[in-house]
């Protein structure tokens, strides 16, 4: 044979891709037709026999005879593809669902991973950094220095729990809100008063919200904690002969510390860390900032009193410099490591001594640890409840100004007051309507208008008055009178 005829022979024998068998779709399985001895062949060929499809289920391989809706073998091939689809119509679709679930995990992987690298390379803020960043942060309102010292005592504590609740808590976000909810039952535990607990828990509040972005919480933890309910205390007024028993009592600084009280209407806080410089002798008024309203720089205009200008007078020129009772002061302003003012109550004992020794009841009758005749100390069982302190020198203050008919807001204006909403409405008072306010406060005694005994002879006249002599009986008595 040449070798031109074997070339020939080669081209010939290549397969013609229209010659080859047609596939099934990928994934609806292989239909094919078994003959009467059970070999198989091709679907497509002209062999008589039964159809057949073979597919897969979870890598397990299953061969089907195909029947149709009598139980007999279908032979046909449109019917044998028809019942094909039938059949692997939910495994196809098992299929997809399982492709998607595979895709989500993917992209959640990927996510993840994303995140992770993004935190890695910007880390969210951590519990050890919080204070500073609140410092800091120019999301927080514009708090006075004191205010500042009492919410570092919070974060201190909530810092401590937090070290010995969960010693693995490292970022700010790591606080739940079952974090939240344990620390406010703790603080329920420590039998704190409402008022420090609702302090406690709007500071944190405060900080959670200041610090949101770079702590990234999705919630504020301590959003949902709840206030407690405050019983209002309002301390009662003092006598005339109270204060002056008070202040004869009190000896050195103490005494001045409560003739500032007295004559100035100030907080105890303003009071012990008053400064020379905002006292003018020779104008007679003391000009302050109060501590409680320092972020807003409103200062308040006190006139003073005689009684006070002698007192605070009897300090040379040359030593009016620093506070005016700096003993005081340095009590007040102290605070420990914590950031905790712990000397203040000393200067609560102290006060309180002064108007024990006066025979003033300070607390309500049943409550707290009082005395007996005896000298010894009583436990009532029950929280003490303050019904004389050195607030009550400041609602004393107010009390007198008002009964001697003191415009509401000139008092207002010079005790000050805390809530914006309520001091925008205040007016602004001069120095001589503060001025004309002290010479109020002189701690004398209301005078008695002497009763007048009215004569016989006109309560005999007026008995008889009547309608048509009315005016004749008016008239004798004018007379009489004159």
């Amino acid at each position: 044979m040449s070798e031109t005829s074997k070339t020939t022979k080669k081209k010939n024998s290549k397969k013609n891709p229209d010659d080859k068998k047609p596939r099934s779709k990928r994934g609806l399985g292989r239909l094919y037709k078994r003959n009467a001895k059970g070999k198989e062949c091709s679907a497509s060929s002209n062999i008589d026999g039964h159809f057949w499809l073979e597919y897969k289920v979870n890598g397990k391989r299953i061969r089907q005879r195909l029947l149709d809706d009598t139980g007999e073998p279908i032979t046909g091939i449109d019917e044998a593809k028809e019942l094909r689809a039938k059949i692997m119509a939910p495994i196809i679709a098992g299929d997809e669902v399982d492709k998607a679930k595979a895709v989500a995990a993917k992209v959640m992987t990927a996510e993840a991973k994303l995140a992770q690298a993004v935190e890695e390379a910007n880390p969210p803020l951590k519990i050890s950094d919080a204070w500073e960043a609140y410092l800091s942060s120019t999301e927080r309102p514009d708090s006075g220095e004191a205010t500042l010292l009492r919410y570092a005592g919070h974060w201190k504590r909530l810092q401590e729990w937090l070290e010995a609740k969960d010693p693995n808590a490292v970022f700010l976000r790591d606080i739940t809100t079952k974090t939240a909810q344990e620390y406010a039952t703790d603080l329920q535990q420590a039998k704190v008063s409402p008022n420090t607990y609702n302090k406690h828990i709007t500071f944190l509040k405060l900080l959670c919200r200041a610090l949101e972005e770079p702590a990234r919480f999705k919630d504020n933890p301590f959003e949902r904690i709840r206030r407690k309910q405050l019983k209002t205390n309002v301390r009662r007024e003092l006598s005339i002969a109270e204060l002056k028993a008070i202040l004869e009592k009190a000896e050195g600084e103490l005494q001045t510390l409560f003739m500032l009280g007295t004559f100035t209407g100030l907080r105890l806080g303003d009071c012990c860390t008053l400064k020379w410089g905002e006292v003018d002798l020779d104008r007679g008024l003391i000009r302050r900032i109060p501590n409680k309203t320092a972020k807003s720089g409103k200062p308040v205009v006190v006139g003073i009193p005689a009684a006070l200008y002698a007192k605070l007078s009897e300090t040379p020129k040359a030593k009016r410099k620093g506070y005016v009772v700096p003993k005081y002061a340095e009590l007040y302003n102290y605070t420990n490591e914590k950031g905790e003012p712990i000397r203040r109550p000393m200067i609560t004992r102290e006060i309180r001594r002064v108007f024990e020794d006066c025979e003033i009841q300070t607390q309500q009758e049943g409550t707290g640890k009082p005395k007996d005749e005896n000298g010894e100390t009583v436990d009532t069982g029950k929280r003490a409840v303050v019904d004389v302190s050195f607030h009550s020198l400041r609602h004393t203050w107010v009390s007198i100004q008002a009964e001697a008919g003191t415009p509401q807001a000139v008092v207002q204006s010079i005790i000050g007051h805390s809530n914006p909403a309520m001091t925008a409405h205040y007016t602004h008072i001069g120095e001589g309507a503060a001025l004309k306010a002290a010479k109020v406060i002189t701690l004398e005694e209301p005078k008695q208008i002497e009763s007048r005994v009215v004569p016989p002879w006109i309560l005999e006249k007026l008995k008889e008055a009547n309608a048509e002599n009315s005016m004749q009986i008016i008239t004798e008595l004018i007379g009489g009178a004159l």
